[in-house]
């Protein structure tokens, strides 16, 4: 019985045009997106390893110079393109993928794609997981908003239950007709998301990048299995298609354009973070103390790089101001990021009501482009740059320092620059964003749960019974 239902409903989708129409627009934009990304992957993925390989050339082709010169210098890290990128980008346009690596100091990621865009890019960027997170719960409305209502205003609903068809079969047979609609529409195109994902992968990670797919693709269908319940609650609840239509736009609309903003605002009321001004105010605050305590300790002054130091003295002092700050930015960036990710926890958790922010948090998880993975990212890149300080100011020591007045007259050759390796970055694998990110998942299981108790309450209290 429930076949028949199904297979009642599917065809009549396909006569009366809505599942061409709808699901053929999102059908095309999704395809136009996939193939958007994959080119824009390519073409990314390729300036950042001739950039990644060029950098390491100006390093290693430095002319003989004084160690801290070529410190100042430094280098940069570029970030490597996630392979789903192509599929979700996140938040990698709004937070850029390049570090400048130089003495003394953590750098912050430059050159945001979103800074050269226009102000369309409030809305987002045409992804595939844009597409499927806001296009995707409308194309379910659109196809099942009158699934119960509008066969109770024609009287077919209660034709059908005088023939001795449960309300619970009706459910499920509709319930099955909309998973094959979108089926038919979906399973084209994640193939060859799955196909470009592969291809896309750096050697000898397709696999994970696989498994990640498969990740994204099993959150996508749980958030779509949220929406076909809700759809068939809320047309089993309302007394007309109008009413039930009006009635899914708006939370459609609540889900899909308040809900973030007014999440993102409400996370960082109650996780309240710093301004930049007032971060790098503290952190500046924070170095002092600490470096006025160990140059106390070292040298009897807190009057760094001044005449009370001796010259023989310059390299260690070096390398002890940078080995006291590491603490230090590790405290205070480790807070910051801290606070960050109680923000996105908390909207995480909205997300058993609006279930857009859950699976936002599992897309960009497993897909790799979410704070975590740059999290990780940026803390490669500060170790990166801890060997090359660490490096620049043992030879300082052990070369400059005992030159004495002569200390600056010291200068490295390359063979102290090739010491340096090259910044080698890879994403981890997935069983690690699998255990930072299983909450998002948890969370739409439980919204999943909800709505379909909701559904099966409304069709077994429907007005027609």
């Amino acid at each position: 019985m429930i076949a028949l239902i199904a297979s009642r409903d599917f065809l009549e989708r396909t006569r009366d045009g809505r599942l061409y129409w709808a699901g053929g627009v999102v059908l095309v934009l999704l395809l136009v997106a996939l193939a958007v990304g994959f080119g824009r992957q390519q073409e990314v993925r390729a300036e950042q390893k001739v950039a990644q390989a060029l950098d390491y050339k100006d390093w290693l082709a430095q002319d003989k110079r004084h160690p801290h010169d070529a410190a100042h210098q430094g280098t940069h890290a570029f970030k490597p393109e996630a392979a789903l990128a192509i599929v979700d980008p996140g938040i990698n346009p709004y937070i850029g993928g390049t570090l400048w690596l130089q003495a003394h100091r953590q750098s912050e990621v430059k050159f945001r794609p979103a800074q050269d865009a226009t102000g369309l890019q409030r809305f987002g960027d045409l992804s595939a997981g844009w597409i499927l997170q806001v296009l995707g719960p409308l194309l379910v409305i659109v196809l099942g908003f009158n699934a119960f209502a509008g066969e109770r205003e024609q009287g077919i609903l209660r034709q059908t239950l005088s023939l001795g068809v449960s309300p619970l079969q009706l459910l499920w047979g509709k319930a099955l007709a909309l998973a094959a609609s979108l089926g038919v529409l979906l399973a084209p195109a994640a193939l060859l998301a799955g196909a470009a994902v592969a291809i896309g992968a750096d050697p000898g990670e397709a696999s994970h990048a696989l498994l990640r797919f498969g990740a994204v693709a099993l959150g996508y269908a749980l958030y779509l299995a949220i929406f076909v319940f809700m759809v068939l609650g809320v047309s089993a609840a309302s007394s007309t298609s109008r009413v039930a239509i009006t009635v899914l736009l708006a939370l459609w609309i609540a889900n899909t354009v308040i809900a973030p903003r007014v999440m993102s605002e409400l996370s960082r009321a109650v996780h309240p973070s710093p301004t930049k001004l007032e971060f790098t105010k503290e952190l500046s605050a924070g170095l002092k103390t600490e470096a006025d305590r160990v140059w106390q300790e070292a040298f009897g002054t807190t009057k760094r790089w001044s005449s009370d130091v001796p010259l023989n003295k310059w390299g260690l002092a070096l390398q002890i101001d940078d080995n006291a700050s590491y603490a230090v930015l590790d405290r205070y960036y480790g807070k910051l990021w801290d606070t960050y990710g109680q923000q996105q926890h908390m909207q995480e958790l909205s997300g058993i009501v609006l279930p857009m922010l859950a699976v936002r948090a599992w897309s960009m998880g497993m897909a790799g482009t979410d704070f975590e993975h740059h999290r990780d990212f940026t803390t490669a890149a500060e170790q990166h740059r801890r060997v090359v300080q660490n490096l620049m100011s043992d030879d300082l020591v052990a070369k400059a320092d005992p030159l004495g007045n002569q200390h600056f007259s010291y200068q490295a050759g390359p063979e102290l620059w090739a010491k340096v390796p090259p910044f080698d970055y890879h994403a981890r694998e997935p069983e690690w964003a699998l255990l930072r990110n299983w909450p998002s998942l948890a969370v739409l299981a439980a919204s999943f749960l909800l709505v379909l108790a909701f559904a099966w309450f409304a069709v077994t209290r429907q007005r027609a019974l």
